[in-house]
């Protein structure tokens, strides 16, 4: 099972143990087999609401698996918003593949739908396909922290790979920061494009998106000055 340069990234990122860890809309379950293949948790639950690719997930898994493997795997085929975390235990939530805005509907259902005490062990590891900036700010008001955060270049597109949790303290800044590495001539390539689309966008809410585009602007220039 080759992963897409993407998907691997997140798959490094898995470095320790957890009793349940979900694959949620992660391209056709390809991480999560993965996982369960470096034996990385307890359970993998795959979630996603298409009936035709959970069916075949369940097929695949069935076929390819080892039965003998230390761990257990579950498809469910529902709502990512509405899974029901194991209380009180380690777990990780995978969501890649969707838009910044609906990722965070996700993490706020899941989160509102969980007491504190099963919140504690529980991260993030999410990869939206666009709206990074709202999302990030969205991130921190739910509370959450950052672990890590990269930059991933993959068929000429940028994506932010964030690993997020309620244990860190570490703050989320809309714009990024450690993950920038100016120089990098990818990275200026990827703020480029960042700054460009919000430029096109100030139409809608120049107050809003103007702050963003001075957010981006003023990231430039202070690791410019630090020599990043």
């Amino acid at each position: 099972m080759k992963l897409s340069h993407r998907l691997n990234a997140i798959n490094l990122l898995v470095n320790e143990s957890y009793e349940v860890i979900w694959d949620c809309c992660c391209d056709h379950g390809l991480l999560g087999m993965t996982l369960l293949e470096r034996k990385l948790a307890k359970k993998v639950m795959f979630v996603d609401i298409v009936p035709e690719l959970m069916n075949g997930l369940s097929n695949k898994l069935t076929q390819l698996m080892d039965p003998n493997l230390p761990c257990e795997w579950q498809v469910q085929c529902q709502d990512v918003a509405g899974i029901e975390l194991q209380p009180n235990a380690k777990q990780l939530v995978i969501i890649a593949g969707v838009g910044g805005e609906l990722l965070l509907r996700l993490m706020q259902k899941i989160i509102l739908n969980h007491e504190q005490q099963t919140l504690r062990g529980l991260s993030f590891i999410v990869c939206p396909v666009h709206h990074t900036y709202s999302l990030r700010q969205g991130l921190a008001r739910l509370g959450l922290g950052l672990i890590s955060e990269q930059i991933i270049t993959e068929n000429k597109r940028f994506y932010e790979v964030l690993h997020v949790g309620f244990k860190s303290g570490a703050a989320i800044e809309p714009t990024g920061d450690k993950m920038w590495d100016f120089t990098d001539k990818n990275h200026h390539q990827y703020l480029n494009k960042l700054i460009e689309h919000y430029t096109r966008m100030i139409k809608k809410d120049p107050t809003y998106y103007g702050q963003v585009i001075a957010d981006y602007k003023q990231l430039n220039l202070v690791k410019t000055n630090r020599g990043v």
